[in-house]
């Protein structure tokens, strides 16, 4: 991908940022423009470094929209682009007031990287100020080079936090929702992810995580290498001077390729041998169910579609077994199939929702 087919993008680095920031959240970014903002992204070092502060300027924008001194900004900027296209001029002034206050925020927020060799300064404020977020959108499946050449693959709505730079001593992430593989590039320094109430080490692995049931079971799975996983009492961002989250006094618990760790919280994880057609097939498109109660398999074709399908509440459907192999994002197919091998019928109740029930009998 060659950034010459981007002529927009501005040259310098922090106004490049805050473009693709804009960008990117626009609704008729494409694959095309996500490829191009790698492109970007990995052409120089500091390109990723001044997105990530980008991005935190963007959350203290959003934290401070109603501040009289944005507005007074924002009113500036859009005085100052007025065009006899009165949709285009306030549009383009959006834009342009977003990257002024973008680039302000960061460059305080450089000047504050910069003293952190000078002073000391503790572990939760190095993490705080250069954390990055990758995310997906529901249907969606993207993959991200991270600095050191690892890799994320993130699964439907999912999103990753990513808490160190080329300068950490850790490498440390957290899995806000959804699913993801990494795929950790072999160094010194530990690799670590944290998700829900737990911590998964590595130093050069592939593994699988994923939030389940609402955000309150893990499921960790080993592809290659070896991780240990370990209970986590501490929330990673509040982290203590020495840079140690609280660990619970119960020995780790390793894993070895094709294994799979389920934990809940408060109760000890158990460890299975994966199916590894079940645990990974996503990154392929596919959704493997082998013998899934009828509600588990609905709330993970769900998980890839903005059309819901429910389950009526009549007793007979707890019964029902799925089987079979499904693309993400196929409910059509998934619907069809369910009907034609159980006695249940599918009805749209509204635009986006579908009820699944049993067949009248007879």
């Amino acid at each position: 991908m060659k950034l010459a087919m981007f002529a927009s993008v501005p040259s310098d680095p922090t106004d490049a940022a805050a473009y693709w920031i804009i960008r990117l959240e626009a609704p008729d970014c494409g694959p095309v423009d996500r490829a191009a903002f790698e492109a970007w992204r990995a052409e120089k070092p500091e390109h990723g470094e001044v997105y990530a502060i980008a991005q935190q300027a963007l959350g203290r924008i959003d934290r401070h929209l109603l501040d009289p001194r944005i507005i007074q900004l924002g009113e500036e900027v859009y005085q100052s682009t007025q065009t006899k296209r009165r949709f285009w001029r306030r549009n383009v002034a959006a834009g342009l007031a977003v990257i002024c206050l973008m680039s302000t925020w960061m460059a305080m927020s450089w000047q504050s990287v910069s003293l952190i060799g000078s002073q000391e300064t503790t572990v939760a404020q190095t993490i705080r100020q250069s954390a990055a977020t990758y995310e997906t959108r529901i249907g969606e499946r993207s993959t991200f080079s991270l600095s050191d050449e690892s890799t994320i693959t993130l699964n439907t709505d999912s999103e990753v936090r990513v808490y160190y730079t080329d300068s950490s001593k850790v490498r440390r992430l957290k899995l806000m929702r959804g699913q993801a593989m990494f795929e950790v590039a072999k160094e010194g320094r530990p690799f670590e992810v944290y998700a829900g109430d737990r911590r998964v080490v590595a130093l050069g692995t592939a593994f699988d995580v994923k939030l389940a049931a609402y955000q309150e079971e893990v499921h960790v799975t080993l592809v290659e290498g070896l991780v240990d996983v370990e209970a986590v009492v501490e929330d990673l961002e509040r982290l203590d001077v020495k840079g140690s989250a609280v660990i619970e006094a119960i020995k780790p618990t390793r894993l070895e390729p094709g294994q799979q760790l389920i934990a809940k919280p408060k109760e000890r994880p158990i460890v299975v041998d994966a199916d590894m057609d079940r645990a990974t097939g996503w990154r392929h498109g596919r959704l493997v169910f082998r013998g899934d109660s009828l509600a588990q398999a609905v709330a993970e074709i769900n998980r890839y579609s903005e059309r819901k399908i429910v389950i009526s509440n009549q007793s007979g459907l707890k019964n029902i077994r799925v089987s079979g192999v499904f693309a993400t994002g196929s409910t059509r197919s998934f619907l069809e199939a369910i009907e034609a091998v159980h006695p249940v019928k599918a009805k749209q109740i509204s635009y986006d929702r579908v009820e699944l029930g049993l067949k009248p009998a007879g």
